[in-house]
């Protein structure tokens, strides 16, 4: 092994040198003539992808400082995309769960790109749980391990795992062309060494165990583990032996390798892991590649504590609340949220992330349009059939309600959906009907009197109205759902009633057999400027400091917070904003030019919370709403969840999540990305909830958004630039 090793340190001093004789001078040899030294031309070059997952590692400072300072580890981040404070995929803690010693969940998570709500496996059997609800019509999913995709794109494609998990190798990872089970890590690290020399396998999966049982056995997941961070240490030693292996490959020069490091798991101080606990999701990814010229360390911060609305809790409504003898304050309340002003604008923001049904599916239900947020004369609604959301205001939209391919809200991460709205050069008027009694037809002709010979003749109904143009666009992410560049003008005309709308404000109930975490409901008495909408989407947990809080006329945050700051007796989301100023017609005449001449005061009105409503099915089978009530037992379910506003995401790169390295290893090597089709081929999404497709107007194309890698594209023509 040592002759081995001295001869791969040779050839990569003669490789450097050759590297460093020809560094000023742009490659430029024609691609059929081969170079002294190389057994392969330019044209050959190929993507190879060598993935180590250190079982049960852990991740964050523990993780980042268990690692030798001058070791390979630190060695690679000047080249390496990475994040030390990564989050396992959520999965739910049942009465009889019990962690697995390969944390089948985690493992499972990791090898499909799913989450466990998804791919259903929840112990080592590696078997897809499957629930049958005969009141649900989509097709229950399976999601296999990620050589699966590798496969079915080229079945030639030469590929490995190594593992020390049986039922692992046999179950998830069985379409590799090569299954190999270690009985030690030394094994493995030295089957990967021999197959790197001898073999060309394209993609590479190793995992060890050695940091897991140190952890275990040596005192926890903690500093003063001494076994661990010796674990750690001898894992970076391994590591560095397989990059000098895949270094001294013979055309090595030809081939871009990704080299990918991640743990899948974190454990807790006194050495349990397996739970929902933020210590034992814990976890790190790192993916170098020699050349890459802009590292990046990527942290957006997570979001505590969001409510999960389960089947259990999708009936909810703002309504009154406190009781009060005057009905006529309470319609006063509800106006609060309408956009019943002249000349008013608005915005709504409804910010959630996705979780799928029984079935495994994001589709709730039946799929027909449900409005997730409604009033009388506005809603924002999430169009399942054709996957897309969008909003109407007095019946009018964008254009963008039925617009095919924008898969929003079907995957886990969170999304925000826009509306601005702004009524302008509006008037009101007053109309002038001919109506006709009971004794007239609908023409004016006399059809008789009645049975007393009693005839009621026309008159003249004064109607007062309004008038104007409505300008409306929808955003999804901070991205415009149409391409138009000019303002969408719509007519509005309608009676002046029409405008007072004394409904309820309702989170609707259709979003039935599935779990939604519902961030945050945002209502603004201003229309949105295009660069307001993507800071706003972007941003969670607004203060009075933020310059347009002034213009917040609702706003519910569900999260648990401190001392009922958010929800008051698990029942009522608090709305941040308490008063809000209303106006009100002080008197209206009429002009002599027959208009309608108004004038108005303004009063500070109370605001309302949103009531949270539990599901019951009664001795006759028929569901109805009850309110939440703690002393009964109810109890609400929250989550830590990494934070992927795609806005954040594009500015401060995406947090590593156990879903995200299968879309980056098959990104890497040029594998599509897997789809499904959902309800008889009405739409396709992402098989993989790292990933996400989604419409944009501009291109006119569906794009994929949630890659952890970025653009790296110039960073693969290294071979055309001076170095």
């Amino acid at each position: 092994m040592k002759t081995q090793q001295i001869w791969k340190y040779g050839f990569l001093v003669v490789m450097v040198l050759g590297s460093v004789l020809t560094a000023c001078t742009k490659y430029d040899t024609p691609m059929e003539v081969e170079e002294e030294g190389k057994t392969a031309s330019r044209a050959s070059i190929e993507k190879y992808v060598l993935w180590i997952n250190l079982d049960g590692a852990g991740g964050g400072d523990l993780a980042k400082n268990a690692f030798p300072e001058n070791g390979t580890i630190k060695g690679m981040l000047p080249h390496s995309r990475y994040s030390w404070n990564g989050m396992e995929a959520e999965h739910v803690e049942g009465e009889n769960y019990a962690s697995t010693a390969e944390n089948a969940i985690a493992s499972a998570s990791m090898l499909t790109g799913n989450i466990p709500l998804r791919h259903g496996m929840s112990d080592n059997t590696y078997q897809s749980e499957q629930v049958f609800d005969p009141d649900f019509d989509e097709s229950l999913k399976a999601y296999p391990g990620f050589f699966q995709y590798i496969t079915d794109y080229n079945k030639s494609m030469k590929t490995l795992a190594i593992t020390p998990w049986k039922t692992l190798n046999d179950k998830l990872l069985d379409e590799a062309s090569v299954t190999f089970t270690s009985t030690s890590d030394e094994e493995t690290l030295n089957k990967a060494l021999q197959n790197i020399d001898e073999e060309n396998n394209r993609v590479i999966y190793l995992s060890f165990r050695s940091v897991l049982d140190a952890a275990v056995s040596g005192g926890g997941w903690n500093t003063g583990n001494t076994a661990y961070v010796e674990a750690m240490s001898k894992m970076d030693d391994y590591i560095g032996q397989l990059l000098d292996a895949v270094r001294a490959r013979p055309n090595y020069y030809y081939e871009d390798w990704l080299v990918v490091v991640t743990s899948n798991h974190g454990g807790t101080a006194n050495g349990t892991y397996g739970g929902m606990s933020l210590e034992e999701r814990s976890m790190f990814g790192i993916f170098y590649y020699d050349h890459f010229t802009q590292p990046k360390e990527m942290n957006p911060g997570v979001v505590e504590d969001v409510l999960c609305f389960d089947r259990s809790f999708y009936g909810t409504v703002i309504d009154s609340i406190t009781r009060t003898p005057d009905l006529k304050d309470i319609a006063t309340m509800r106006q609060i949220y309408s956009p019943d002003s002249l000349d008013g604008g608005m915005t709504v923001e409804f910010i959630m992330a996705a979780r799928p049904s029984n079935s495994h599916s994001y589709v709730p239900w039946n799929q027909d349009g449900i409005n997730i947020l409604s009033k009388g004369n506005w809603y924002v609604k999430l169009d399942h059939t054709y996957t897309s959301g969008a909003a109407s205001f007095f019946g009018q939209s964008d254009g963008t309600m039925s617009q095919n391919g924008a898969a929003n809200f079907l995957n886990p991460m969170v999304h925000t959906l826009t509306s601005t709205m702004k009524l302008y050069n509006s008037e009101a008027y007053i109309e002038k009907k001919e109506e006709t009694g009971n004794e007239y037809d609908k023409d004016g002709n006399y059809v008789g009197g009645d049975q007393w010979g009693n005839i009621t003749p026309p008159y003249t109904r004064y109607i007062s109205k309004r008038r104007g143009k409505l300008a409306l666009y929808n955003y999804y992410d901070g991205i415009k759902k149409t391409a138009s560049a000019t303002v969408i003008e719509k007519e509005v005309d309608k009676e002046s009633r029409s405008f007072i709308d004394n409904f309820n404000l309702e989170i609707n109930g259709g979003m039935r057999n599935s779990c939604r975490y519902i961030l945050e409901i945002r209502i603004w008495n201003k229309e949105f400027a295009p660069e307001e909408v993507v800071s706003y989407s972007n941003k969670l947990k607004l203060t009075a400091s933020d310059p347009n809080y002034k213009h917040l006329i609702g706003y519910w945050q569900f999260y648990k917070g401190d001392n009922g700051q958010y929800i008051q007796d698990d029942s009522i989301v608090v709305n941040q904003i308490k008063t809000v100023k209303k106006r009100f017609v002080k008197s209206r005449t009429i002009g002599a030019d027959g208009k309608e001449v108004v004038e108005y005061e303004y009063r500070d009105i109370p605001t309302e919370g949103i009531r949270l409503r539990k599901k019951i099915i009664g001795a006759d089978g028929r569901s109805y709403y009850t309110n939440i009530k703690k002393e009964e037992g109810d109890i609400l379910r929250y989550m830590t969840m990494p934070n992927t506003l795609y806005q954040t995401m594009l500015a401060d790169g995406r947090m590593m999540e156990s879903v995200l390295p299968v879309p980056a290893v098959l990104e890497w090597m040029g594998v599509p990305f897997p789809t499904e089709t959902t309800r008889d081929q009405k739409f396709k999404t992402s098989k993989l909830d790292g990933v996400a497709s989604s419409y944009e107007a501009e291109s006119k194309k569906v794009v994929w958004r949630g890659m952890f890698l970025g653009d790296y594209t110039k960073d693969l023509e290294w071979r055309d630039y001076d170095k």
